[in-house]
């Protein structure tokens, strides 16, 4: 399996050339319970670019007709620059609603030439040498490295969010084919443990989510690309 991985995408990549490009997905959000897997809102990821700086949105709600049984929002905006091929985060903040609870609302600057991160909650984190992006941009780090390093199965982030730095680790777990709209969309599939957190990638439109699936406590989230679109 990890020479098949290897072959097809060494195959891939003298033809594609990763750079940051601006795109839009929608996506229909799942949630899974004992009555089975049900649609419950949408969700979006954005992803603009100028010259080598970029700004990255995420926004996920539950729809008017779920919110009696369960309100929930969450917004996540993700700062930086690709510098000689690398995504190198500033900033990074997350809000997020249950009901009219505030259960996350925090933002955390990156000081990359000082090597720590501050939070707005006024905690202050060491950064050790090496990649430090947050749990969003680490979509852009994934797809930047698949893409540079055919040969690896393994990813290794220095990921920051409220509770401080920590090194996570990605592993390369396969191929599928996902149908969407009547079309079948060639995706990798990328597993973090700690997160609990499971992507299908496409590998044809610059390794961006086609499906995210996250186990947040007792609850498992889908996340399913319904539109994207592209600069490119």
């Amino acid at each position: 399996m990890k020479k098949t991985l290897i072959f097809i995408f060494a195959l891939l990549s003298p033809l594609q050339i990763y750079a940051l490009t601006a795109y839009e997905g929608s996506y229909d959000l799942y949630v899974k319970t004992k009555m089975g897997t049900l649609k419950i809102g949408v969700a979006s990821l954005v992803l603009e670019v100028n010259e080598n700086h970029f700004v990255f949105n995420t926004e996920a709600t539950t729809g008017s007709l779920w919110k009696v049984l369960y309100d929930y929002s969450r917004f996540e905006k993700s700062v930086g620059d690709e510098t000689d091929g690398q995504i190198i985060n500033t900033y990074f903040s997350v809000i997020e609603r249950v009901k009219d609870e505030v259960k996350k609302n925090y933002e955390i600057q990156i000081i990359t030439d000082k090597n720590y991160a501050l939070s707005s909650t006024g905690e202050q984190w060491k950064v050790k040498p090496g990649l430090l992006v947050d749990q969003l941009s680490v979509y852009l780090a994934l797809a930047n490295d698949i893409r540079k390093k055919p040969d690896q199965l393994e990813f290794t982030y220095q990921v920051v969010d409220q509770d401080g730095v920590k090194y996570l680790k990605f592993l390369v777990d396969g191929f599928e084919s996902i149908n969407i709209n009547e079309n079948e969309i060639e995706t990798v599939k990328v597993y973090c443990e700690e997160l609990e957190l499971t992507l299908n990638l496409s590998l044809h439109d610059n390794f961006q989510p086609v499906t995210i699936n996250k186990i947040n406590g007792k609850n498992e989230f889908t996340m399913v690309l319904k539109e994207f679109s592209s600069s490119s």
